[in-house]
């Protein structure tokens, strides 16, 4: 395989999976967060949810922001945008 077959087919992925891969990663969170939070082991969890949430949000945020600079137009600088909003609030949220 060359180089420019790699570059076709790397460049074939859309703008827009990675938001909606990070939307669908905080939710999965936010459900886990609420079932934890309900639970009888609540309080021992309670750490190790705030530090996956957290982590979770920083990585999005830092994702967002290559995303965001890197040269794939206006469509990029949206999805990136949206993303580093997502962490951003989700770190607000988590750390508050």
């Amino acid at each position: 395989m060359t180089s420019t077959v790699v570059s076709r087919r790397k460049s074939q992925w859309s703008v827009w999976l990675a938001p909606l891969v990070s939307a669908a990663v905080l939710a999965v969170l936010f459900v886990v967060a609420t079932l934890v939070r309900r639970s009888a082991f609540a309080d021992e969890a309670r750490p190790v949810m705030i530090a996956l949430s957290s982590a979770a949000a920083a990585i999005i945020t830092v994702q967002g922001a290559r995303t965001a600079a890197a040269r794939r137009g206006w469509p990029g600088i949206i999805a990136g945008g949206a993303m580093i909003a997502m962490g951003l609030y989700t770190l607000a949220h988590v750390l508050r």
